[in-house]
Protein backbone atom coordinates (compact mmCIF):
# COMPACT_ATOMS: atom_id res chain seq x y z
CA UNK A 1 0.00 0.00 0.00
CA UNK A 2 2.48 2.52 0.86
CA UNK A 3 4.51 1.73 -2.49
CA UNK A 4 1.37 2.19 -4.52
CA UNK A 5 0.86 5.60 -2.35
CA UNK A 6 4.60 6.71 -3.52
CA UNK A 7 4.18 6.12 -7.62
CA UNK A 8 0.33 7.73 -7.53
CA UNK A 9 2.20 10.54 -5.83
CA UNK A 10 4.98 10.80 -8.63
CA UNK A 11 2.64 10.22 -10.99
CA UNK A 12 0.56 13.23 -9.86
CA UNK A 13 3.82 15.67 -9.88
CA UNK A 14 4.72 14.39 -13.34
CA UNK A 15 1.06 15.41 -14.53
CA UNK A 16 1.21 19.25 -12.80
CA UNK A 17 4.59 20.06 -13.35
CA UNK A 18 4.03 21.09 -16.97
CA UNK A 19 0.90 23.24 -15.55
CA UNK A 20 3.10 24.67 -13.10
CA UNK A 21 6.21 25.74 -15.14
CA UNK A 22 3.81 27.08 -18.00
CA UNK A 23 2.22 29.46 -15.54
CA UNK A 24 5.98 30.71 -14.54
CA UNK A 25 6.58 31.44 -18.33
CA UNK A 26 8.21 35.00 -18.04
CA UNK A 27 5.75 37.98 -18.64
CA UNK A 28 7.94 39.47 -21.43
CA UNK A 29 6.98 35.79 -23.43
CA UNK A 30 3.49 36.84 -22.62
CA UNK A 31 1.20 38.86 -25.72
CA UNK A 32 1.36 42.44 -25.90
CA UNK A 33 -1.09 45.16 -26.17
CA UNK A 34 -0.76 46.59 -29.64
CA UNK A 35 -3.07 49.70 -29.21
CA UNK A 36 -4.88 51.77 -31.79
CA UNK A 37 -3.86 55.18 -32.88
CA UNK A 38 -6.43 58.51 -33.26
CA UNK A 39 -4.67 60.62 -35.59
CA UNK A 40 -5.01 64.48 -36.75
CA UNK A 41 -3.52 65.43 -39.91
CA UNK A 42 -3.34 69.00 -42.10
CA UNK A 43 -1.74 69.97 -44.99
CA UNK A 44 -1.99 70.80 -49.04
CA UNK A 45 -2.54 68.85 -52.20
CA UNK A 46 -2.97 70.07 -55.59
CA UNK A 47 -6.10 70.17 -57.24
CA UNK A 48 -4.99 68.40 -60.45
CA UNK A 49 -8.74 69.97 -61.65
CA UNK A 50 -7.24 73.33 -61.88
CA UNK A 51 -3.93 72.89 -60.66
CA UNK A 52 -3.61 75.15 -57.25
CA UNK A 53 -3.73 74.13 -53.79
CA UNK A 54 -6.34 72.93 -51.64
CA UNK A 55 -6.11 72.16 -48.03
CA UNK A 56 -6.64 68.75 -46.64
CA UNK A 57 -7.70 67.87 -42.99
CA UNK A 58 -8.64 64.66 -41.57
CA UNK A 59 -9.51 63.03 -37.98
CA UNK A 60 -8.75 58.91 -38.53
CA UNK A 61 -8.75 56.23 -36.15
CA UNK A 62 -6.16 53.34 -36.92
CA UNK A 63 -6.27 50.11 -35.18
CA UNK A 64 -3.52 47.08 -35.75
CA UNK A 65 -3.66 44.06 -37.05
CA UNK A 66 -1.40 41.83 -36.14
CA UNK A 67 2.00 42.45 -37.02
CA UNK A 68 2.23 44.42 -40.27
CA UNK A 69 -0.90 45.49 -40.89
CA UNK A 70 -3.21 48.71 -39.65
CA UNK A 71 -6.43 49.70 -40.60
CA UNK A 72 -7.20 53.78 -41.36
CA UNK A 73 -10.73 54.76 -41.16
CA UNK A 74 -11.26 58.84 -41.15
CA UNK A 75 -13.33 61.76 -41.82
CA UNK A 76 -11.32 64.20 -44.10
CA UNK A 77 -12.20 68.05 -45.75
CA UNK A 78 -10.77 69.14 -48.91
CA UNK A 79 -11.21 72.53 -49.84
CA UNK A 80 -9.96 75.95 -51.46
CA UNK A 81 -10.02 78.04 -54.48
CA UNK A 82 -7.80 79.99 -56.69
CA UNK A 83 -8.65 82.02 -59.81
CA UNK A 84 -7.68 80.46 -62.89
CA UNK A 85 -5.24 83.47 -64.83
CA UNK A 86 -6.17 83.39 -68.81
CA UNK A 87 -3.89 86.27 -69.60
CA UNK A 88 -4.58 90.23 -70.37
CA UNK A 89 -6.24 90.46 -66.71
CA UNK A 90 -9.01 88.15 -67.14
CA UNK A 91 -9.45 85.54 -64.51
CA UNK A 92 -11.94 82.28 -64.33
CA UNK A 93 -13.53 81.78 -60.56
CA UNK A 94 -12.10 77.95 -59.75
CA UNK A 95 -13.13 76.24 -55.79
CA UNK A 96 -12.86 72.90 -54.80
CA UNK A 97 -14.73 71.38 -51.73
CA UNK A 98 -15.39 67.67 -50.16
CA UNK A 99 -16.23 66.15 -47.35
CA UNK A 100 -15.16 62.47 -47.54
CA UNK A 101 -14.93 59.14 -45.52
CA UNK A 102 -12.03 57.59 -46.50
CA UNK A 103 -10.90 53.68 -45.65
CA UNK A 104 -7.30 52.45 -45.94
CA UNK A 105 -5.42 49.56 -45.28
CA UNK A 106 -1.66 49.88 -44.37
CA UNK A 107 0.81 47.46 -44.42
CA UNK A 108 4.02 47.98 -42.17
CA UNK A 109 7.07 46.28 -43.42
CA UNK A 110 9.07 46.40 -40.85
CA UNK A 111 6.31 46.15 -38.19
CA UNK A 112 3.93 47.98 -35.73
CA UNK A 113 4.27 49.59 -32.56
CA UNK A 114 8.16 50.53 -33.32
CA UNK A 115 9.24 53.70 -32.36
CA UNK A 116 9.70 54.63 -35.98
CA UNK A 117 6.74 53.33 -38.65
CA UNK A 118 6.46 53.35 -42.48
CA UNK A 119 3.60 52.32 -43.93
CA UNK A 120 1.95 51.84 -47.55
CA UNK A 121 -1.94 52.16 -47.84
CA UNK A 122 -4.39 52.00 -50.43
CA UNK A 123 -7.96 52.29 -50.06
CA UNK A 124 -11.57 53.57 -51.27
CA UNK A 125 -12.90 57.35 -50.71
CA UNK A 126 -16.35 58.45 -50.92
CA UNK A 127 -17.86 61.65 -50.49
CA UNK A 128 -20.11 64.43 -51.38
CA UNK A 129 -18.58 67.53 -53.55
CA UNK A 130 -18.99 70.75 -54.71
CA UNK A 131 -16.37 72.06 -57.93
CA UNK A 132 -16.47 75.11 -59.87
CA UNK A 133 -14.10 75.33 -62.50
CA UNK A 134 -14.61 76.38 -67.06
CA UNK A 135 -14.42 74.10 -69.54
CA UNK A 136 -13.66 76.59 -72.37
CA UNK A 137 -12.42 80.20 -72.87
CA UNK A 138 -11.99 83.02 -75.28
CA UNK A 139 -11.82 86.35 -76.44
CA UNK A 140 -13.67 88.03 -78.81
CA UNK A 141 -13.84 91.41 -80.45
CA UNK A 142 -11.95 92.35 -77.11
CA UNK A 143 -14.67 90.65 -75.15
CA UNK A 144 -14.05 87.84 -72.76
CA UNK A 145 -16.20 84.64 -72.19
CA UNK A 146 -15.88 81.44 -71.11
CA UNK A 147 -18.22 78.25 -70.54
CA UNK A 148 -18.88 77.10 -67.03
CA UNK A 149 -18.75 74.27 -65.10
CA UNK A 150 -20.54 73.63 -61.76
CA UNK A 151 -20.74 70.54 -60.57
CA UNK A 152 -22.44 69.05 -57.04
CA UNK A 153 -23.07 66.12 -55.43
CA UNK A 154 -21.62 62.43 -54.25
CA UNK A 155 -18.47 61.24 -55.53
CA UNK A 156 -16.51 57.78 -55.18
CA UNK A 157 -12.54 57.00 -55.96
CA UNK A 158 -9.44 55.26 -54.86
CA UNK A 159 -6.57 56.75 -52.45
CA UNK A 160 -2.88 55.64 -52.23
CA UNK A 161 -0.44 56.71 -49.67
CA UNK A 162 2.92 56.49 -47.84
CA UNK A 163 3.58 58.04 -44.54
CA UNK A 164 6.06 57.68 -41.69
CA UNK A 165 5.94 58.47 -37.84
CA UNK A 166 8.33 58.56 -34.96
CA UNK A 167 7.25 57.99 -31.69
CA UNK A 168 7.60 60.94 -29.09
CA UNK A 169 8.19 59.74 -26.19
CA UNK A 170 9.52 56.12 -24.51
CA UNK A 171 6.11 54.60 -24.35
CA UNK A 172 5.32 55.51 -28.00
CA UNK A 173 1.87 56.96 -26.84
CA UNK A 174 2.64 59.87 -28.70
CA UNK A 175 3.76 59.97 -32.07
CA UNK A 176 4.65 62.80 -34.66
CA UNK A 177 4.83 62.31 -38.96
CA UNK A 178 3.49 63.02 -42.47
CA UNK A 179 1.64 61.33 -45.47
CA UNK A 180 1.74 61.61 -48.72
CA UNK A 181 -1.73 61.03 -50.58
CA UNK A 182 -2.75 60.28 -54.34
CA UNK A 183 -6.72 60.78 -54.64
CA UNK A 184 -8.53 60.13 -57.52
CA UNK A 185 -12.45 60.75 -57.59
CA UNK A 186 -15.36 61.32 -59.93
CA UNK A 187 -15.27 65.57 -59.16
CA UNK A 188 -11.35 66.24 -58.80
CA UNK A 189 -8.02 64.49 -59.31
CA UNK A 190 -6.15 65.15 -56.21
CA UNK A 191 -2.24 65.44 -56.87
CA UNK A 192 0.19 63.95 -54.35
CA UNK A 193 0.19 66.42 -51.31
CA UNK A 194 1.37 66.43 -48.24
CA UNK A 195 -0.06 66.42 -44.57
CA UNK A 196 1.25 66.31 -41.18
CA UNK A 197 0.05 64.08 -38.60
CA UNK A 198 0.13 64.21 -34.57
CA UNK A 199 -1.37 60.63 -33.55
CA UNK A 200 -2.36 59.54 -30.16
CA UNK A 201 -2.41 55.66 -28.67
CA UNK A 202 -5.69 54.67 -27.42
Amino acid sequence: MHNLYSCFTALATCALFPVTAYSQQPAAEQPTHRPALLRAGVGQSLNGTGDYKVLKAHLEYAPQLGQHWRLGSRVAYIGGNEPYDFGGGFTIPQSYRAVNLEQEIYWLPFGNNKTVEFSLGAGVTGGYAKLTSFSSAWVHDGEFGYSARYERGFQVGYIVSTGLDVALNPDRTWRLGGRLALQNDTRGNILPGAQLQISRAL
